[in-house]
């Protein structure tokens, strides 16, 4: 894909001003006012509920990433056999480009940059608010998340939001909107336990998001990159490229 200046240029726009309104001041205020709201509600729906405290906390779980992972599979074979045969091994060239970039990205943005050099330190809502409802009190039989020191940006937010506008990009549009309904739910255990704010996710996930998406679909990068993985699978499979046909 050729360069596409104004998309490009509008996703950092966004990051700007989303990054903005989060320093300044007196628009800090607008998004923390958001935050407790947002996260007052959905911790309350916890309150008395035990059903809901126990799936809550079972989508908390460190091997429910693993339940996400073949969800995530799923999506993407189906995406593959949206296509017609000829067009499949590009299209999971795409996939194999979007998986190795994500990973990339979590690796060295996430946990190499912002937790190592870039100490943003942010007490999430239940260390915040101390008459929250905390899972990992109320059930203590499985271990989860509902509390951190360093809650920005947050790290499932990041995957999730990167899949989902990833995947709606190469995706048909049935299909994209399966990818964001599922990460939007993604997202959903971490905020109603209170590990994260919502401004963690849709401010510092949402900007790593942009960013690193922007430059792979709206410049030649990210054509140019799955299109070398599809040469390379060409030639392992020892089957032609399609450019080379005809």
């Amino acid at each position: 894909m050729p360069l596409n200046q104004k998309k490009l240029l509008l996703c950092h726009l966004m990051i700007v001003l989303m990054v903005v309104t989060f320093l300044l001041p007196f628009t800090r205020t607008a998004w923390d006012t958001v935050d407790c709201a947002f996260f007052k509600t959905l911790n309350g729906t916890l309150k008395n509920h035990v059903s809901l405290q126990m799936f809550w906390a079972l989508a908390n779980h460190k091997l429910t990433d693993w339940v996400h992972d073949l969800i995530f599979l799923a999506l993407i074979t189906a995406s593959v056999f949206s296509v017609p045969r000829e067009e499949r091994l590009k299209k999971i060239s795409q996939f194999i480009f979007l998986g190795l970039y994500i990973a990339c990205i979590l690796f060295f943005i996430n946990r190499l940059i912002f937790r190592k050099h870039f100490h943003f330190e942010r007490l999430s809502p239940t260390l915040t608010f101390l008459d929250s409802i905390r899972l990992s009190r109320e059930i203590t039989s499985i271990k989860l998340k509902d509390a951190s020191p360093q809650s920005f940006p947050g790290d499932h937010g990041t995957t999730a939001l990167l899949f989902a506008a990833g995947y709606a990009f190469y995706a048909n549009r049935k299909l994209a909107t399966l990818g964001w309904i599922y990460g939007i739910f993604i997202c959903l255990p971490r905020l109603i336990t209170g590990a994260h704010w919502l401004s963690d996710v849709v401010i510092g996930s949402g900007s790593i998001a942009l960013l690193f998406l922007g430059w792979a679909f709206y410049s030649p990068f990210g054509s140019k990159m799955s299109h070398l993985i599809e040469r390379s699978l060409c030639l392992c499979l020892r089957k032609p490229h399609p450019s080379t046909i005809g």
